[in-house]
């Protein structure tokens, strides 16, 4: 698709019904109307499309899921064709969610009521299917781990199973851990890209929960909990530019940011929309009051988007301090594959920097002269490169010090003839 027509990205949308719509926004925030922003229509799903992806590394790839374990995967460069990921799961359920692996890009996750089922879209078959099968867990939402490949979490929306687990699917018998805190089933789950420490959910208990997926404590650490209305929260989503706010979407048809930094914020219409909407064939209503509870979430660490990615520091004696982080390729296993993924490796360099070649040819000439004791050759020395007469002199008087009979020296410079027997007798009786 072309970028140049799509200035603000594409908005699809899934239908009851297995309809498809893909609009352009900048054709709707130019005012050109609905049928203007249409890109295309298409109806290629026998049941309701309940799971919609985007492919984090080719935006033109989509992945929708709808009933009896209908998987479709779009090129919107060339929507007419669409292709499945591999055989329908069996037994058929609805597809609950989809996910892009976050760094390998031809691999799929898709959730049913029952199990997770990984997809290699290169084999066109699962290549693992994931199940609490110790447990009577109803998978909602998947979320892959941002920076490991074999990692993911599965959330549960029964409210007798309401928990977060964390697999890794090099040892996909049992979960790494289990998270426990919400009351009643888990609606969906958002993982920060720039902090893998930072995990979002909120569920049918009204809640939304900041984790620690990382942490050991036992059940889950809770990094903070961010206060609601008391309505469900069915979604929730990092911005993908400001990593400080979230949002989520609740039934009770508010869309709330919140800002991890600086308390919440309640989105509420602007000026421009009721203005819009004045019309006198129109009666505007009000939207209902809503009462806000004015909180600040405070995180128990600073998150990692304020860690320097660089940086450097000079120390004594001419030397840099630099660190910065690479980005490199490694291989992971997963199951009997192999899967390339990238890896962050910090790395610490120490320099020496030069940026007076002379002036370090000089002192390191210094430091052999201290150390050999040659001050009357290095005096000597600087008298026959100086061209300058006084400059020349305050050299001489220096290497007088160093002389075996310094007062006649000294005397000698003066303008004194050392022959004399006067100034003799005192230069030697002050020697």
């Amino acid at each position: 698709m072309n970028r140049q027509d799509t200035p603000s990205g594409v908005i699809v949308g899934g239908c009851d019904k297995g309809h498809m719509f893909v609009y352009n926004p900048a054709r709707i925030l130019d005012g050109s109307g609905k049928d203007a922003a249409l890109l295309f229509y298409k109806d290629k799903h026998t049941g309701p499309i309940s799971a919609l992806g985007f492919n984090v590394f080719q935006e033109n790839l989509l992945a929708s899921g709808a009933s009896e374990s209908e998987i479709l995967i779009w090129d919107l460069n060339d929507p007419s064709n669409p292709m499945t990921p591999g055989s329908k799961a069996q037994p058929f359920d609805d597809v609950t969610c989809i996910a892009w692996n976050c760094q390998v890009q031809h691999i799929l996750a898709s959730t049913f009521a029952t199990k997770c089922v990984v997809w290699d879209l290169r084999k066109t078959e699962p290549i693992i299917k994931v199940s609490g099968s110790t447990t009577r867990m109803r998978c909602k939402v998947v979320a892959w781990h941002p920076n490991v490949a074999t990692q993911m979490c599965l959330a549960s929306e029964d409210d007798h199973t309401p928990f977060i687990q964390l697999w890794d699917l090099r040892f996909a018998t049992s979960p790494l851990k289990t998270l426990e805190n919400h009351q009643s089933g888990v609606l969906s789950l958002a993982w920060c890209p720039q902090d893998p420490d930072l995990l979002f959910s909120c569920g049918k208990d009204c809640r939304i929960i900041c984790w620690n997926p990382n942490s050991n404590t036992a059940g889950g650490e809770v990094v903070c909990e961010i206060p609601t209305s008391n309505q469900w929260s069915f979604e929730v989503a990092w911005c993908p530019r400001n990593p400080t706010l979230i949002s989520s979407s609740s039934f009770d048809g508010y869309v709330s940011v919140y800002s991890l930094m600086s308390g919440v914020q309640q989105v509420q219409p602007s000026a421009k929309i009721t203005e819009a909407f004045m019309d006198d064939n129109y009666k505007w209503q009000q939207a209902p009051e809503f009462t806000q509870t004015t909180s600040t979430c405070y995180l128990a660490k600073p998150p990692k988007w304020f860690r320097k990615p660089v940086g450097a520091s000079f120390a004594f004696g001419g030397k840099l301090v630099t660190f910065n982080n690479i980005r490199k390729q490694q291989q992971q296993s997963a199951q009997v594959n192999q899967i390339n993924v990238e890896v962050v490796l910090p790395l610490v360099y120490v320099s020496q920097v030069v940026t007076e070649p002379d002036l370090v040819q000089k002192a390191e000439l210094l430091e052999n002269v201290l150390a050999n004791g040659q001050f009357g050759e290095f005096c000597q020395s600087k008298i026959d490169c100086t061209p300058f007469l006084q400059q020349q002199q305050i050299w001489r008087f220096l290497q007088a010090h160093f002389d075996i009979s310094p007062k006649v020296k000294f005397l000698s410079l003066l303008g004194h003839d050392s022959s004399d027997t006067e100034f003799s007798e005192i230069g030697r009786a002050h020697v």
